[in-house]
């Protein structure tokens, strides 16, 4: 799903939120951490190597439930991040946290490749030149290049609508 045609939906009475998700490696995050339960898993239930006995049940399942709870929700939380745009300004919600910057607060939108060349980096920049990651786009094609600089076109349209008080 491209940035700037993901999903739109309505909040409140006369507030429209477009909600964008941005194409990053959350797939993959999901299937790394699937891979380190099942490993971890596998350890628990492996005999000890001096006695050769095997742990019961009840001496793993204390750990590997609350574990497995954990490793869901993050899994939720990941699954759940987004960028939303509304009238108002924009909502960057992540794994932990809720940021919010105002459209009023917002200087510009900037585009930058990742420190190891291997994606693109979208921040918005504040009035008082503080930087928020709104998110990574992996890769190093022209395509990823070009989805992120309308991720940024679809954003300051929808500042300059907000600034104007046209209803998007």
């Amino acid at each position: 799903m491209t940035p700037a045609t993901a999903s739109t939906a309505s909040t409140g009475a006369t507030e429209d939120v477009s909600v964008h998700r941005l194409p990053t490696a959350r797939w993959w995050m999901l299937l790394g951490l699937v891979a380190a339960f099942a490993v971890s898993f596998q350890q628990i239930t492996q005999p000890d190597y001096n006695t050769n006995r095997r742990a019961t049940p009840d001496e793993w399942l204390w750990v590997v439930i609350p574990g497995l709870g954990f490793a869901t929700f993050l899994a939720w939380r990941m699954l759940r991040s987004r960028v939303e745009a509304s009238d108002r300004g924009l909502r960057v919600v992540r794994v932990f946290t809720v940021d919010e910057v105002l459209w009023s607060d917002a200087a510009g939108f900037e585009v930058r490749p990742t420190p190891n060349r291997g994606g693109f980096l979208i921040s918005v920049r504040h009035k008082n030149l503080r930087l928020t990651r709104l998110g990574t786009i992996p890769g190093r094609s022209g395509k990823r290049r070009a989805q992120a600089h309308a991720f940024v076109e679809a954003l300051d349209a929808r500042r300059s609508r907000a600034e104007a008080g046209v209803a998007a």
